[in-house]
């Protein structure tokens, strides 16, 4: 089973474009459009709502409660819809256009969309956002190791785990020796020290190192 872990600092922790033609779904046009205040006060909403039922999706994951996998995925197929019409008419929200709040619940709706199309066509824009200072590092590398693990290749910042017998598993990592240094260059903290948050969020134990 897939499970989306989220590092520390994230846990509080997808119409029309304007002109004559309507941007693809699946990309953000130029800020053209500023958020308006009701807008960034419902992506905050959402973002709330996306967090108050993550705890609970983690137990039933462990639990098989296909119930609360569903309602979860139904929430999260709702947001997704409200976030991508409101970014091919608005741009992706940006910190210093919407605050931090709206832009780190922006950020929290895509990397739990069930849309991985989405996930990934999202993902370069998201690269440069990161560069400029208008997305947090850590947030576009775990976005990154999500993307990788859905098109079945290693992940690179170690943040993506499966449980597997009762026991958090970690998906292939490329270039293991060189992990830390990579999370310090996106300032996500040591694995020894997110295994232990993640051990003791989930209350599973973690295979660490792992065997690859």
């Amino acid at each position: 089973m897939k499970l989306v872990a989220c590092a520390a600092a994230s846990l509080i922790v997808a119409c029309s474009a304007r002109g004559a033609r309507p941007a693809p779904p699946s990309q953000s046009v130029a800020h053209e459009v500023t958020w308006a205040a009701p807008q960034v006060d419902t992506l905050i909403r959402l973002g709330r709502e996306d967090q108050e039922g993550r705890d609970a999706l983690a137990q039933a994951m462990v639990r098989q409660d296909t119930a609360v996998m569903l309602a979860s995925m139904r929430a999260d197929s709702a947001h997704t819809r409200w976030l991508r019409t409101a970014v091919a008419r608005y741009g992706w929200p940006i910190r210093s256009s919407v605050g931090d709040s709206a832009a780190t619940s922006a950020w929290l709706i895509l990397q739990h969309s069930p849309d991985t199309a989405w996930q990934a066509a999202m993902l370069p824009e998201l690269e440069q956002l990161g560069r400029r200072g208008e997305l947090r590092l850590p947030d576009v590398a775990l976005l990154t190791d999500r993307v990788l693990v859905h098109r079945g290749e290693p992940q690179r910042y170690g943040s993506q785990f499966n449980i597997v017998d009762g026991r958090l598993v970690p998906a292939p990592i490329a270039d293991l020796p060189g992990l830390n240094a990579r999370r310090a260059s996106v300032e996500l903290p040591p694995m020894t020290e997110y295994v232990r948050m993640l051990s003791e969020q989930m209350k599973l134990p973690v295979s660490w190192p792992p065997t690859q």
